[in-house]
C-alpha cells in the first residue's frame, strides 16, 4: 500500500499516527505530495486533490482521513476505534472536536494566505476562532476522558493540538487548559506522534 501525505498536513499526520497505532506503518509506503501542485495523475487517486489518499492492494484508493484511518483500523492488529459502546462514542466525540479545530484552522490558514483583494475577513476569521476556543474549551472540560487506552480521539486531538502549536502558536492553546496540556504533553511522547511532527 501507498499513503500519499504532506507532512505539514494534519489530517495526513493523523492516518500516519494511525498506521504505526494500528501496526499497519510496516506495510505502507510513504509518498510524500504536494497537493497544491495537483501533480499530474494525483486526481485519479484522490479527486479532491487533497491529502492524505491511500493506495490500497484489495481495492480502489480511499481519500478523507477518517476513512484512512477506518480502514487501518480495520486491517491493522491493534484497534483504535473502541467497539460499539460509551468508549466509542467518547473516542469519536473527540474526533469530532479534533476535526473541528482543524477544519476551522486550517480555513482561517487558507483566507489568510490565498485571499484575494484588499483584506481578510475578519468575521470569517473570528468565527473560525470561536470554534477553535470552545472545542479546546470542550476537551479541556472532558480531559480525563482522554486516558486509557490509545484510541483514534485521542490520536486526532494530538494531530490537532499539535498543529496549533506548528501553524498558531502564538494563540497559546495551553493558557487556561491545564489538564489538556498536561495531557498532550504526555501523549505526544508517543513515537506515533513523536516521529510524525512536522517541526521533526
Amino acid at each position: 500500500m501507498k499513503l500519499y501525505y504532506a507532512a505539514a498536513s494534519p489530517y495526513a499526520r493523523k492516518a500516519h499516527a494511525t498506521a504505526i497505532e494500528t501496526g499497519m506503518a510496516n506495510k505502507i509506503e510513504m509518498e510524500p505530495t504536494s497537493p497544491w501542485t495537483d501533480p499530474d495523475g494525483y486526481r485519479d487517486i484522490n479527486p479532491v486533490g487533497k491529502v492524505p489518499a491511500l493506495v490500497r492492494d484489495d481495492g480502489p484508493p480511499l481519500y478523507q482521513s477518517n476513512v484512512i484511518c477506518e480502514y487501518l483500523d480495520a486491517q491493522g492488529d491493534t484497534k483504535v476505534y473502541p467497539a460499539v459502546g460509551p468508549a466509542r462514542w467518547t473516542a469519536l466525540r473527540q474526533l469530532a472536536a479534533a476535526d473541528g479545530i482543524l477544519d476551522a484552522s486550517v480555513h482561517s490558514r487558507m483566507e489568510s494566505m490565498f485571499h484575494e483583494g484588499e483584506a481578510i475577513s475578519q468575521k470569517f476569521l473570528d468565527r473560525q476562532e470561536l470554534s477553535v476556543v470552545a472545542a479546546l474549551d470542550q476537551l479541556e472540560g472532558e480531559a480525563d476522558d482522554l486516558n486509557g487506552p490509545v484510541t483514534i480521539g485521542q490520536i486526532a486531538v494530538a494531530c490537532a493540538l499539535g498543529y496549533r502549536d506548528f501553524r498558531f502558536a502564538d494563540a497559546n492553546w495551553r493558557a487556561g487548559r491545564p489538564k489538556l496540556a498536561a495531557w498532550y504533553d504526555v501523549f505526544a511522547a508517543r513515537p506515533s506522534i513523536a516521529d510524525t511532527n512536522p517541526d521533526a
